[in-house]
């Protein structure tokens, strides 16, 4: 008994009971993720912060145009071979557009109606040739299209941040990763009302909660058939140019 008093008046002076130190990692605040962003990384912050933060993995994932992907620590890695095929895929869009525009403008005024067939032949070919070059884009964008879908999925699945230059664009949670409330994919519309009042929408499907002092940015959930499917940052003013 002696003993046990002993015990129990040394853990009473650390200012402690059996047990509490428990209790009080329980009683912590979870994180949530929300307008602030999540953990260090925050909306509006520079893609050279953002990754001095040691959140994201240090190599992207995957770019389309002036935007890049890049996942969170700790993530599935992303098969370099791929990164390397997209990127190659985007180059040779951009070289596609250049041959494409050139070839539309070489098609000039069409022949007058003094021209010869030789004119109308050159012609001919010209269009031709601007029809074929526009083509090639159009199938390579299709081809980078499906890429950039099966990015967007990946982003979707494991969560990371798209930065659009040198700003972030959008913030996804990673997978188990909860906003206000313990609202979670699965979620309702009326339990994400109660957790955010201040949410507004033009329809049923997407909701969206101004992030204060950052112009352009929302924390956004989307709903299908009445349930929670996915929730992040977005920043409504920047674009993938």
């Amino acid at each position: 008994m002696k003993a046990v008093f002993v015990v129990a008046v040394a853990l009473a002076a650390a200012g402690c009971t059996p047990g509490s130190g428990d209790q009080q990692a329980a009683a912590q605040e979870k994180p949530h993720f929300g307008v602030a962003g999540w953990g260090k990384l925050k909306p509006g912050m520079s893609k050279q912060d953002a990754l001095a933060t040691g959140e994201l993995a240090a190599t992207g994932a995957g770019k389309t145009g002036t935007c890049e992907d890049f996942r969170y620590q700790g993530a599935p890695a992303v098969d370099p071979k791929q990164v390397a095929e997209d990127d190659a895929l985007e180059q040779k869009i951009a070289e596609a557009q250049k041959v494409a525009d050139a070839a539309k403008a070489a098609v000039g005024p069409a022949p007058g109606p003094n021209a010869g067939a030789a004119d109308y032949a050159a012609s001919a070919e010209r269009i031709a040739a601007s029809a074929e070059a526009s083509n090639k884009v159009v199938q390579l964008t299709v081809e980078s299209t499906k890429r950039i879908a099966d990015r967007a999925e990946a982003r979707e699945a494991n969560g990371g941040v798209l930065f659009a230059g040198d700003k972030i664009r959008m913030i996804l949670p990673p997978p188990g990763a909860t906003a206000a409330k313990d609202i979670a994919k699965g979620a309702t519309v009326d339990q994400l009302k109660a957790a955010y009042p201040n949410a507004t929408s033009s329809d049923d499907k997407t909701f969206e909660v101004p992030v204060p002092d950052q112009r352009g940015f929302v924390l956004s959930f989307h709903f299908n058939e009445g349930k929670l499917t996915t929730f992040l940052l977005f920043n409504t003013e920047s674009a993938c140019a």
